[in-house]
């Protein structure tokens, strides 16, 4: 059968090296002609997975059996679009994808089923413009606020901001990320963050994963994700009611069939919703999964979109309150520089506990000014037996994993884990081994 792909980036790589060993055809959609997609597929197309009416031309020619992604929101609507034009199957409604996808809809659901949210409202320039001129706030929430787009992804466009003068100097670039008229402002709620996958079948809800999701703490790079730690800290206080308020929002947005990711915050004033997705994570949870649960989700979701059926068998035995090995998605990043000298990834695939790895970032090239997530250096995935074991082997693995300039300064920024398991950030590591 024909699988058509929407993104063609190391985050889409997995289902279409998957839906290869099960001898399917892959067609590949992305808009940059450098994604490694187009090497990789049996056709691929310059068309933006944002493109509802190019994507579908690509479909209705190349004669597809099925749509997916993983990894990325927006493309998980062009997907249900597409499909419904074309009478493919899909695991979702186009209603519940753009529920799942457009944040303006997604807060009004969560409005009517009380499902806890930070307090929002939407935001265009007229109405901004016009209490600047009055010289009133204006709005029914309290400083600082976030702002974002209520249709974009990676942290495109966000902003911690202390007052409306702040909103005017960045609405401009918060919209230049989106297709929409209104932004959408939120009270700046002090959290940490966790985040939950699952798999929805007949409706039901099969809880897989609960992580830490660490992040920049700098303001100015609020909610860029540096690593992902399973089992989450939060597990044993929150856990239960995570997975009773994840329940809640698959009814409420009707998801029937398929992988959810959900994001909560957990603060002074207990759990909220930060923001959901119907797709399989984009921390490389198609990786870590099925060594967690022994589910593949990705063979799932492929087989799935194409309208097969799909092994359950791991799903229907796994509990996700039982003890498991731990795992961390180290999401590192660069400072801004030429890159003088950095190992292979076969070289970090030796290191002790390391299961997957890839690079987005490459000797002699130049790492951008982080601004978003696209600014990501690359991946690596560990596993340990237990907590202690797995901090072990993080740390022993940035004592060797260095990513210089061209003067020999360790540029690389990333987490680890002191003496005592406490988290921290950790920028131009100390030399100690040579690569």
């Amino acid at each position: 059968m024909k699988l058509l792909v929407l993104g063609g980036s190391k985050a889409q790589r997995q289902c279409i090296d998957e839906a290869h060993e099960d001898g399917h055809q892959v067609v590949v959609c992305d808009y940059l002609p450098t994604s490694i997609g187009h090497n990789l597929g049996d056709e691929s197309y310059l068309v933006s997975t944002f493109d509802e009416k190019g994507v579908c031309q690509v479909a209705k020619e190349s004669g597809v059996h099925g749509i997916m992604t993983m990894g990325t929101d927006q493309p998980v609507y062009t997907g249900a679009y597409v499909s419904h034009k074309l009478g493919l199957p899909y695991l979702l409604s186009l209603e519940t994808a753009l529920g799942v996808t457009n944040k303006k809809t997604m807060k009004a659901i969560f409005d009517t089923y009380d499902i806890p949210t930070v307090k929002y409202e939407l935001i265009d320039i007229p109405k901004l413009d016009a209490m600047m001129k009055e010289r009133t706030q204006g709005l029914d929430l309290q400083f600082p606020i976030v702002m974002k787009p209520v249709d974009s992804q990676g942290q495109r466009g966000i902003f911690y901001l202390e007052d409306l003068a702040g909103i005017r100097d960045h609405i401009e670039e918060t919209f230049s990320y989106s297709r929409k008229d209104q932004v959408l402002i939120e009270e700046y709620y002090a959290h940490d963050e966790v985040t939950f996958s699952g798999w929805v079948m007949g409706g039901k809800l099969y809880p897989l994963i609960l992580s830490d999701r660490v992040t920049f703490q700098d303001k100015g790079q609020l909610g860029i994700c540096l690593s992902h730690e399973w089992p989450s800290k939060y597990f044993k206080d929150y856990g239960q009611e995570i997975i009773g308020l994840s329940e809640r929002i698959v009814k409420a947005f009707k998801i029937e069939e398929g992988p959810v990711y959900f994001q909560f915050l957990i603060g002074n004033q207990g759990v909220k919703v930060n923001e959901i997705a119907a797709r399989i994570g984009g921390a490389y949870e198609g990786f870590f999964i099925p060594e967690v649960t022994g589910f593949s989700i990705v063979k799932a979701q492929i087989n799935a979109q194409l309208g097969l059926a799909y092994d359950d068998e791991a799903l229907m035995n796994y509990d996700i309150n039982e003890d498991h090995k731990h795992i961390s998605v180290q999401l590192f990043f660069v400072e801004a520089c030429k890159i003088g000298k950095m190992p292979d990834e076969s070289q970090v695939l030796e290191r002790e506990g390391v299961l997957a790895c890839g690079f987005h970032v490459h000797k002699g090239g130049q790492t951008p000014v982080i601004q978003n997530a696209t600014a990501r250096g690359g991946y690596i995935i560990l596993e340990g037996s237990n907590r202690k074991e797995l901090e072990e082997r993080i740390h022993r693995l940035y004592d060797w994993f260095r990513i210089e300039d061209e003067e020999g300064r360790n540029r690389l920024i990333h987490t680890d884990y002191d003496a005592y398991g406490r988290s921290y950030f950790h920028k131009s590591y100390p030399h100690q081994e040579d690569f």
